[in-house]
């Protein structure tokens, strides 16, 4: 085992990150331990050797391995689970696996991900389906809240609800479960957003019982870029289609997701290398390790801006990231707020917007310190 002081020599040179950057920001693109680099490295030297037998010969039985160890991982069965660039790309296909008719509607919580919203938004330009909020409020005491929320905006037209297992803007961790059994007991379409979740979180996506779940493999599992997930519930299978089409048309969902033209498939292949490297550090301990620094840091950054803590502190609440709100500035102010800490003071820290108010959102990673969220509190108690 590594010397498991947090931003250690040890750890930190598992990362190619720069260090003159404090990077406080895992959580939007994730970053790539050496190790895993190198397997990607040896892979695409492999394929440019001979493509024609690394992807016309070769690569389906070697995505199967991956796809058996992936499966074992995150708790689900091999039959349902494709490799996908990035979560994006399953909650698209998951989307377009509906027959949606004039009036239909779609719940996302008013925390979900822009881009999400942006994908219903197109399907109200396309079939005129609407978006509902569930509003759940921020901050926040009790799960309970949250699945009061998406009762309320389930209603007789909703076809499909979407479900973030961890938000973006907000880095709360929803109650998946139960919200996903109260879609069941409402009769509908469940799909779970879970772009952060892997790696983050111990994950039993059987267990959860969604019809869809998508997740990306390139931020807490530490996977190169391009790595994802989309599983299918087995009543969707022989219905849901790739968004590219290709060979792989009605051939099983394999062929259609994973060969829609030629492509580099080296970030899929270097998953186990990805999931070694945790295996090495301790994954279980990796996430106590993470939660420990964000929840000093979220403390001392609550305590620099003079405001309460947003929901309790408890692990079932956030994991390796959290937010906190930043009182004297609006959503608006966000991306000023997070080009000028870089540009002026090289931290790379997101400022996200949530109805209308501005938050901070932190990441820990074996590779930080301490010291930099003292930092980061330090500069933002003197902007006040």
């Amino acid at each position: 085992m590594p010397d498991w002081t947090p931003g250690s020599p040890e750890l930190t040179a598992r990362w190619a990150l720069d260090p003159a950057v404090d990077y406080l920001n895992h959580g939007s693109f994730g970053a790539t331990p050496r190790v895993v680099l190198a397997r990607q490295a040896e892979l695409r030297a492999q394929m440019e050797a001979e493509p024609v037998e690394f992807l016309a010969r070769r690569l389906p039985e070697r995505l199967d391995l991956v796809r058996a160890r992936v499966a074992d991982f995150v708790g689900a069965d091999a039959a349902g689970l494709v490799f996908v660039p990035n979560a994006t790309h399953g909650v698209d296909a998951a989307l377009g696996a509906i027959d949606w008719s004039s009036g239909d509607e779609v719940v996302h919580a008013d925390h979900g991900y822009n881009a999400v919203k942006k994908a219903i938004l197109r399907l109200g330009h396309r079939h005129s389906v609407t978006m509902v909020a569930a509003e759940v409020p921020f901050p926040i005491q009790d799960p309970q809240q949250v699945v009061d929320a998406f009762d309320l905006a389930i209603g007789p037209r909703t076809r499909l609800v979407v479900i973030d297992h961890v938000t973006s803007a907000t880095a709360l961790i929803f109650p998946v479960t139960e919200l996903v059994a109260l879609c069941r007991a409402r009769g509908v379409t469940v799909l779970v957003d879970g772009a952060h979740a892997p790696g983050l979180l111990p994950l039993d996506i059987g267990a959860i019982g969604a019809d869809f779940y998508t997740g990306n493999l390139h931020k807490w599992v530490c996977a190169p870029k391009g790595a994802a997930l989309f599983w299918v519930g087995p009543a969707w299978r022989d219905r849901i289609h790739a968004r590219v089409v290709s060979h792989g048309y009605e051939l099983g969902l394999r062929a259609e997701f994973e060969w829609a033209g030629t492509f580099d498939p080296t970030a899929w292949l270097s998953v186990p290398a990805a999931l070694d490297h945790l295996d090495e550090l301790g994954v279980s301990t990796l996430r106590e390790k993470n939660h420990a620094l964000v929840q000093e840091g979220r403390a001392r950054l609550a305590h620099a801006l003079g405001v309460s803590l947003p929901h309790p502190d408890e692990a079932r609440w956030y994991g390796p990231m959290a937010a906190v709100a930043v009182p004297w500035a609006t959503g608006a102010d966000a991306p000023g707020l997070t080009a000028r800490l870089f540009q002026e003071y090289r931290i790379e820290v997101p400022f996200t917007a949530y109805d209308h108010r501005c938050f901070v959102r932190i990441s820990g990673q074996a590779y930080n310190r301490p010291a930099q969220y003292e930092r980061l509190a330090e500069l933002l108690k003197s902007w006040r």
